[in-house]
């Protein structure tokens, strides 16, 4: 047991760190949320337990903890961890500063998508278990709805400050949050791992931990629905962090797929959308899921070809964690 938590180089041991400060970022969330709504309410705890009572309707309130969890869970976690895991924070969690046309090509690329995304979701949310299994079904089916009602009501409002609040928590905050967790972190994490045991090529080892952790990013929002979308984009994000080498490249277009939905939102609470966005791709539009392929496969071209010099690729790193 000692040998496997001796040192900050030991996976068990990082594993061990990150479960700890995870488990202490979800309770300081939590001790932080309780903590403003009871100096709010006066500290009175009949006015308290009126609000926590009706948390799930309140706007204010599942923005106040949408945004704590997002730095408490996310943004900085990979921090603390990198600092203990004695790594250089700006290497571990690749912060390097990208080449402007790649931040242009990651955006674009997620813009390009909708249509593919959009095939996706409809057809992972018409998805059926066998009979047998109708009681996981029903559960599933009654998470993924209120998932999408918590979404909905943070999205709610038809004020221009209502859209700025909401891509700054939604867009913004969960951008940032998630990539770091996820594409920074646990992409370093695995990646050093596997590249240190399996003895394989640096680039088989990219492709299975982009592909490990998109899994784990898409299990991890607990909406199984919607759970292969999420998965390919969580996969398309890590592919965006090899081939550039800056986590600010996924960042931005994990910024603007939740841009895109929240504006999306805010134009049919305003009634300026004719159409739904949501619907394109579908029906009489399904050639634009031919067209979304053939521009995702000239973005990545794109990319890979004019990887910058000024950053370290992830593949660099797992050649000298292992030489």
């Amino acid at each position: 047991m000692k040998r496997i938590f001796h040192s900050e180089t030991s996976f068990a041991y990082r594993i061990f760190l990150l479960l700890a400060i995870l488990a202490s970022g979800l309770v300081l969330t939590y001790v932080l949320f309780l903590s403003v709504i009871f100096t709010l309410s006066g500290f009175n705890m009949t006015l308290f337990n009126e609000q926590i009572s009706g948390f799930a309707a309140n706007v204010n309130l599942l923005r106040l903890m949408q945004t704590i969890q997002s730095f408490c869970i996310f943004i900085i976690p990979p921090v603390i961890l990198a600092r203990l895991y004695k790594e250089r924070v700006k290497v571990f969690l690749h912060l390097e500063k990208p080449g402007f046309m790649a931040v242009l090509i990651g955006m674009f690329s997620i813009v390009v998508m909708v249509p593919l995304i959009n095939m996706l979701v409809h057809w992972n949310a018409g998805m059926h278990l066998p009979d047998f299994l109708q009681g996981v079904e029903n559960w599933m089916r009654n998470s993924e709805n209120s998932a999408e009602k918590i979404t909905q009501t943070i999205l709610q409002g038809s004020a221009w400050y209502d859209l700025i609040i909401s891509l700054i928590i939604v867009a913004l905050l969960a951008g940032i949050g998630e990539e770091f967790f996820f594409r920074g972190l646990l992409m370093s994490l695995f990646s050093k791992e596997i590249g240190s045991r399996s003895g394989k090529n640096p680039d088989w080892v990219m492709h299975l931990t982009i592909w490990l952790v998109a899994f784990l990013f898409s299990a991890i929002h607990m909406q199984f629905y919607g759970f292969i979308p999420r998965f390919l984009l969580g996969a398309w994000f890590g592919y965006l962090l090899w081939w550039t080498g800056s986590i600010w490249v996924p960042v931005m277009a994990h910024f603007t797929n939740n841009a895109f939905s929240t504006i999306a939102v805010f134009s049919r609470n305003n009634g300026l959308l004719t159409k739904d966005p949501d619907q394109i791709g579908l029906g009489d539009t399904w050639w634009l899921c031919l067209i979304s392929v053939v521009l995702l496969f000239i973005c990545a071209f794109m990319l890979k070809r004019g990887k910058s010099t000024d950053v370290i690729p992830l593949r660099d790193d797992i050649r000298r964690f292992k030489g």
